[in-house]
């Protein structure tokens, strides 16, 4: 787990597997298991944990596979997050964040310096109240998905691990 203000810690590593046997291994391994699903699509693969253990915080793996330049291996990126829809509400809320610090705080800062009186200038800090309510939501989310991460980067490793164990 990130110890960073990331909402969606991302991780890259080489493999000297080439992305055609990580492929096949992941895909083997996704016939074998129950507790991870997945889908590949070309050198993409999308891991989430199985929608009956699913809870809203639930966090699903997207691996890019890319072949090494010059050797042999493969590059493998991949980054946890929430789902699309909790990544949509989160989106939602920075968005908020923005534009009542943004429109918000400029019409207050202007009435400010004109000597207005004007409830707007709070906006800044509500807009700042609200942005590190968002953290720690992703935090707390973050924190009751931990086993599920550690479950999906287990997959992965274990079948990049059984991938390098048939080529030797």
């Amino acid at each position: 787990m990130s110890s960073s203000t990331q909402v969606r810690p991302k991780f890259k590593f080489h493999s000297d597997i080439n992305t055609e046997g990580i492929i096949k291994e992941i895909g083997s391994l996704l016939e074998s298991t129950t507790n991870v699903d997945g889908k590949i699509r070309d050198n993409y693969i999308y891991l989430k944990i199985p929608e009956k253990d699913q809870h809203y915080w639930s966090p699903e793996m997207r691996i890019s596979l890319k072949d090494s330049e010059g050797d042999k291996g493969s590059l493998v990126s991949a980054m946890v997050g929430p789902t699309g829809k909790v990544w949509a509400t989160f989106m939602v809320f920075y968005g908020l964040a923005i534009m009542v610090l943004i429109f918000g705080g400029s019409f207050g800062i202007s009435q400010w310096l004109l000597n207005i009186d004007s409830f707007w200038i709070y906006s800044i800090p509500v807009s700042i109240v609200l942005y590190v309510g968002i953290i720690i939501a992703a935090k707390y989310g973050q924190r009751l998905g931990k086993e599920q991460h550690l479950t999906l980067r287990y997959f992965l490793d274990e079948a990049i691990a059984q991938a390098e164990n048939k080529a030797s």
